[in-house]
């Protein structure tokens, strides 16, 4: 029985793990042809996007107290918790510095934005929606709750004693 167990938990990693890597691959390509279709400003404007949004991660890093860092560390606390409690943690100029780089960042988007042929937006638009309709999605969702179900059907029956 043991053996089982472990059979089906190994087949249910292997699937798992194939699917979240074919998604990747398919995102990583899909990325690869809309950045053919850029022209080098708007390739500039999101390499500058992402250069400005990593300084000001590390900028706000270098902010944080020993507290808020040991609150980010605290694994025993659900994510939306950790961050609940080290928002209020926040000195006024944590939150101006947080606002400063949102305004940043949207000034660089809306340029970006600006720049795009309406060519451009109708190709973004459809990786957009073929991304969300992908295995990242829902096709992710559904092979996960197939393989639980799977599991929990050799495993001797679930918790709550019915599929």
């Amino acid at each position: 029985m043991k053996n089982l167990k472990l059979i089906t938990v190994l087949v249910f990693v292997f699937l798992v793990s194939i699917t979240v890597s074919s998604a990747q691959e398919n995102n990583a390509a899909d990325k690869q042809m809309l950045m053919k279709n850029l022209t080098e400003q708007q390739k500039l404007l999101l390499k500058e996007q992402q250069a400005l949004i990593k300084a000001n991660r590390e900028a706000f890093k270098a902010t944080l107290t020993d507290e808020q860092l040991a609150i980010l560390e605290n694994q025993k606390l659900k994510k939306e918790a950790r961050l609940e409690a080290l928002r209020n943690t926040f000195t006024n100029a944590q939150k101006e510095l947080i606002n400063q780089n949102k305004e940043k960042v949207s000034a660089i988007k809306e340029q970006f934005k600006n720049t795009i042929t309406n060519e451009q937006r109708q190709q973004l638009r459809q990786s957009i929606r073929a991304n969300n309709s992908s295995e990242t999605g829902n096709e992710l969702r559904e092979t996960v709750r197939e393989q639980r179900k799977i599991k929990n059907g050799s495993g001797g029956g679930n918790r709550n004693g019915s599929n």
